[in-house]
């Protein structure tokens, strides 16, 4: 018998919880950690060689996650990458206030050499919320953002589904 179920019908082919992790690569760990922990002000823990989770400060186990949705990276070491991240392929941090994410440029840009960061670009406007990307060594982009209450992930969520495909 062939099921077939329509998106957003209530029933899901695949019953999850939520979405918690997504995976990168890099070529130096320890170069990373210390992006992530001094830079970025994350946690991480690495359970064996050549791997790395990721998360926000803030969550003890037991006690309620800090933020929703709650996120770890898992982090893969690897000899080299051969295929370069682009842009669009970014993991992003939010900011609370644009002189967060001016003070995030300012801090980046002065200690791209320590961290290995290749590129940062200099904030601006898109949409309604104020950014940085900056790019590592391992061609991972990273963005630091900031958005207007109205535009924030929980506020679009729920306004619901605004387009309406004409076909």
């Amino acid at each position: 018998m062939n099921m077939q179920i329509k998106p957003g019908a209530g029933t899901a082919h695949v019953k999850t919880q939520s979405l918690v992790c997504g995976t990168l690569v890099t070529t130096d760990m320890k170069r990373a950690r210390r992006m992530y922990e001094e830079a970025m002000g994350m946690e991480c823990v690495e359970p064996s060689s050549g791997l790395m989770f990721v998360r926000e400060k803030g969550h003890k186990p037991g006690e309620a996650k800090h933020g929703q949705p709650y996120w770890v990276l898992e982090v893969r070491e690897v000899a080299d990458v051969p295929v370069a991240q682009e842009m669009l392929n970014h993991w992003g941090f939010e900011a609370p206030s644009q002189a967060a994410v001016d003070e995030a440029y300012e801090k980046l840009s002065a200690n791209k050499a320590e961290y290995g960061i290749t590129r940062v670009q200099k904030p601006f406007f898109r949409n309604g919320s104020y950014a940085i990307y900056f790019v590592d060594k391992d061609t991972n982009w990273w963005e630091v953002e900031y958005r207007t209450p109205e535009l924030i992930y929980t506020a679009l969520r729920e306004k619901g589904d605004q387009f309406v495909d004409p076909a």
